[in-house]
C-alpha cells in the first residue's frame, strides 16, 4: 500500500488562507492519507497560539480569548461555526497544563479534518505515555497499525498524547515533527513529508546568508548530526522512527509546494 504521511507546522496553519493552501497540498495527491498538524503559528507579528496557550494557564487573562479570537476567526474565513472553539478552550483551561498546551494542535486537526470533509482522529487515542510520563514508541506503533484497516484516510492533532490513565501528556515543543514520523511508521507509510517555511535543509542559515541553496538529499545519520547540532529544520527526535522503518523524509515547504525540498533517506 502506497501511503503518504504528511506533517504541516505552524507556520503553513496561521490563517484561513493557510489552511486552504495545505488543503490544496493534500488534495493533489490521493497517497496523502494522513494528515498531522501543528497549532496555528505566528500571524503578522502575533505569538503562535501555543505561546498564547502557556501564557494563559499562567494567569495571563487576555491570552485564552486571543486564540478563541484566533480559531473563530480561522473558522469564519473558511466558512464554519466558531461557537465550539470558546467551549473546548475554556473546558481545558481548568484540567491540566498539559491539556491546555495541546488544545491548539486539537482544534487546528478539528477545524482542518471539519473543512476537508475528512475523518478526525484524536492522537490521545494513539500516542502512548508510560504513568512516568515516557513516549512508549512500542504501544504507540501496536495501535498505529490498526490504522489503515479501519480509518483509510484521517486527520490527527501532533504535540501530544495520553497516558494510562487517559490524562492528556505532551511531547517537547514542536513534538508535532514526532507524532508525524510515529504516524507514518505505525502505518508502514512509503514516505513522510514534511512541510514547514523553508524549501529544504539549506547549506546555511538563510535569515543571515542569502545565497543559501537547499539541499537535495542527505543521510538520515548525517541530518541526526545536524539537528542535534542545532539545525531547525526537524525536531532531532523525529528521525528514529521513520529511519528504523526505513521509510524515506521529504522535507517540503508549503508556500512553493513545487519545489522537490530535501529527501532524507
Amino acid at each position: 500500500m502506497d501511503i503518504i504521511v504528511c506533517k504541516f507546522g505552524g507556520s503553513s496553519l496561521a490563517d484561513g488562507p493557510g489552511f486552504e493552501r495545505v488543503w490544496d497540498i493534500v488534495r493533489s495527491d490521493a497517497r496523502r492519507a494522513y494528515v498531522v498538524l501543528s497549532a496555528p503559528g505566528t500571524l503578522d507579528g502575533a505569538p503562535k497560539v501555543t505561546d498564547l496557550l502557556d501564557a494563559a494557564w499562567d494567569g495571563d487573562g487576555d491570552a485564552l480569548q486571543r486564540v478563541i479570537d484566533r480559531f473563530e476567526g480561522i473558522a469564519a474565513s473558511l466558512g464554519l461555526p466558531g461557537d465550539y472553539y470558546a467551549t473546548e478552550l475554556t473546558r481545558a483551561s481548568h484540567i491540566s497544563r498539559a491539556c491546555l498546551m495541546s488544545r491548539g494542535e486539537y482544534l487546528s486537526a478539528r477545524l482542518f479534518a471539519d473543512h476537508a470533509g475528512l475523518p478526525f482522529i484524536d492522537a490521545a487515542d494513539f500516542i502512548r505515555f508510560d504513568g512516568a510520563g515516557r513516549l512508549s514508541v512500542p504501544r504507540t506503533l501496536d495501535r498505529l497499525r490498526l490504522l489503515p484497516g479501519r480509518v483509510p484516510r484521517a486527520v490527527l492533532p501532533g504535540f501530544y498524547g495520553a497516558g494510562p490513565d487517559g490524562r492528556i501528556v505532551t511531547l517537547p515543543r514542536n513534538g508535532s515533527d514526532i507524532t508525524g514520523a510515529l504516524v507514518a511508521a505505525g502505518v508502514g507509510a512509503s514516505l513522510y513529508e514534511n512541510w514547514t517555511d523553508v524549501p529544504g535543509l539549506m547549506t546555511c542559515d538563510p535569515a543571515t546568508c542569502p545565497e543559501a541553496k537547499p539541499i537535495p538529499e542527505i543521510a538520515y545519520r548525517d541530518m541526526r548530526a545536524l539537528a542535534r547540532g542545532g539545525a531547525r529544520v526537524l525536531h532531532p527526535d523525529c528521525l528514529a522512527p521513520v529511519e528504523d522503518a526505513g521509510i524515506p523524509t521529504r522535507v517540503k515547504c508549503t508556500m512553493d509546494p513545487e519545489a522537490e525540498g530535501t529527501l532524507i533517506h
